[in-house]
């Protein structure tokens, strides 16, 4: 059996101590552009790989960040989870993932698994609000929530641009001549409304809420507001979980009213491309009868037919950001628990080309 290479090895073959192999290994200490080139020849030429058993006896540390996410039938989460991945990497750690839908309780239900998977520091995508002022934000590792909802102080959390980036996309609409704009996607709990319900009645029911279909209804809503455009809700339609079968449900329901928008807002991309499948069904045209905004803009967007345009909320911001303040926490960063919001930027293709 040939012999194991060492940090020894390493040190010797670039001529350096193997405090200089560790402090580049770790990315800690100080050294020159021209010895921490010699260490990384060194390592590729002998095809040194770090122990990381040996180093978790010693240090107490995995090398491994957890990401507990709701599931994958979501396009956005395995997306997201990629982006993660490779930054985790690029910054040293490896990612372990467990998904939480199934599980009872939800993200609750899944805190037991999170002491098996042996990770440093857990980063939670919540799909709800948490129970008993975020309990479950207090555990033995450090955490940073991801979604839309409080972490009521007890951890740092990132959140997305849902109300800002869903007003700037139904304007887009009402400036480029759309004046019918539905939107697809909206919570379950717009069925409880009077008919006669204003966009201020909606607005009141959303200020209580923090999901981020709300908050995307509430920018379609302001929008809608401020333009002094005409609000008909019966141009809106929810969906129970915001995948493919939603939207297609979703833009059914509405095209079984009577009514054909000129242009919808969705709730995400999955339910962007339920919509346009259900518009192709029935021979309505995408863009010329009907245009189709998505939010998330996941590598569906740019292979759907025609090619959907998006909100792209910076999920490669959204994963830095968490990674970073994660490995903040875990270094044993104690300054007060922040939150913090990524920008967006709004993505056309031809589910919304605008002939002039």
């Amino acid at each position: 059996m040939s012999k194991s290479v060492t940090i020894a090895d390493v040190a010797a073959k670039a001529g350096v101590s193997t405090k200089t192999v560790s402090n580049a290994l770790n990315q800690t200490g100080r050294m020159s552009d021209e010895t921490r080139r010699r260490v990384e020849s060194a390592i590729e030429v002998l095809g040194y790989h770090v122990n990381r058993s040996a180093q978790m006896l010693r240090s107490g540390s995995t090398g491994m960040i957890g990401l507990a996410v709701p599931s994958f039938a979501q396009p956005f989460f395995g997306y997201f989870s990629d982006i993660m991945s490779k930054y985790a990497h690029s910054r040293g750690y490896g990612l372990t993932i467990g998904t939480y839908f199934d599980r009872h309780g939800g993200l609750e239900g899944f805190i037991g698994d999170t002491y098996r998977l042996n990770a440093d520091g857990w980063i939670f995508l919540s799909d709800r609000p948490l129970s008993d002022e975020g309990a479950i934000l207090q555990q033995e590792y450090p955490i940073v929530l991801l979604g839309d909802f409080p972490s009521f102080g007890k951890t740092d959390a990132v959140v997305m641009p849902n109300s800002d980036a869903s007003e700037y996309a139904t304007r887009w609409l009402l400036q480029h001549g759309c004046k019918h704009i539905g939107f697809i996607g909206a919570p379950t709990w717009i069925s409880t409304m009077p008919t006669d319900a204003t966009i201020d009645d909606f607005l009141t029911v959303i200020a209580a809420q923090e999901y981020n279909t709300s908050l995307r209804l509430r920018g379609y809503l302001r929008a809608l507001k401020k333009s002094g455009t005409s609000f008909d809700q019966h141009l809106l339609a929810s969906g129970q979980n915001i995948e493919i079968e939603d939207g297609e449900y979703a833009m059914a329901s509405v095209l079984e009213r009577g009514l054909v928008p000129d242009a919808v807002v969705c709730a995400n991309d999955a339910v962007a491309l339920g919509a346009m499948s259900t518009l192709r069904q029935r021979n309505i045209r995408i863009p010329q009868d009907v245009q189709v905004i998505g939010f998330d803009n996941t590598t569906y967007a740019e292979y759907a037919v025609p090619s959907l345009t998006s909100i792209d909320p910076f999920a490669w911001q959204y994963a830095q950001v968490a990674v970073d303040r994660l490995i903040e926490r875990m270094a044993g960063d104690d300054s007060p628990t922040r939150t913090f919001s990524t920008g967006y930027r709004f993505v056309q293709r031809q589910s919304t080309q605008i002939h002039e």
